[in-house]
């Protein structure tokens, strides 16, 4: 059997295809303060914590930012969190792991709310031991924060055994920091070359060959 008997998931771009609410309420709060953007830049803020996004892409920070968070939450509380769709095979892989033995979590830099509404709403919450997100006040956003908060509920020490996987630099770069390997998976919105690039122990192109891989 497979090294890894724990599973960490990220949400967006790896369980999730979220893309389509996630970008309506970007621009929704971006326009209402005329801050200019261009598609390009929209496309890379889904992932990243926002408040990381809106400084690195936009250079926009301070006490605006926090407006464009309420503007943004505002929306996608009422209506932008349901557009999404679970991508194909994810929730036959949920299955495979579970009667495999894995325990299984999610790790998301969504906040927490918005995360166990989705998983409820899409039947998926049954399949985790734990579902970790960030908090809205900003005192756990970073994909390291999320990570430690998961270990730390499920009484975990060190990340030994334990694999992360996510489509962007910031679960691979997460998972360096909490010392466990990491899966990039190519059907999310990171791209190979980002993932190489930031180190990822494996890449997978479809969840069927994840569930190889970890059941194998």
């Amino acid at each position: 059997m497979s090294q890894y008997n724990t599973v960490f998931f990220d949400l967006d771009g790896t369980i999730t295809d979220s893309k389509p609410g996630i970008l309506r309420c970007i621009r929704l709060a971006l326009d209402a303060k005329h801050i200019p953007y261009t598609e390009a830049q929209l496309d890379l803020m889904v992932g990243p914590p926002f408040r990381v996004s809106m400084r690195e892409l936009l250079g926009v920070e301070g006490e605006i930012v926090e407006e464009l968070i309420r503007i943004y939450r505002g929306e996608y509380e009422i209506a932008g969190w349901r557009e999404c769709r679970v991508y194909d095979g994810m929730e036959d892989l949920f299955k495979r792991l579970r009667e495999g033995g894995k325990r299984l979590a999610v790790a998301t830099s969504k906040p927490l709310r918005f995360t166990n509404k989705m998983l409820n709403e899409l039947g998926l919450s049954k399949y985790f031991d734990f579902i970790g997100g960030a908090e809205s006040d900003s005192s756990r956003d970073s994909k390291i924060e999320v990570i430690r908060y998961v270990m730390e509920n499920l009484k975990m020490e060190n990340g030994d055994g334990v694999l992360m996987v996510g489509d962007r630099l910031y679960d691979i770069d997460g998972a360096k920091l909490a010392g466990m390997d990491s899966a990039g998976v190519l059907w999310g919105y990171g791209t190979r070359e980002e993932l190489t690039a930031h180190g990822a122990t494996y890449l997978f192109e479809t969840p069927e060959k994840l569930g190889d891989f970890l059941l194998k």
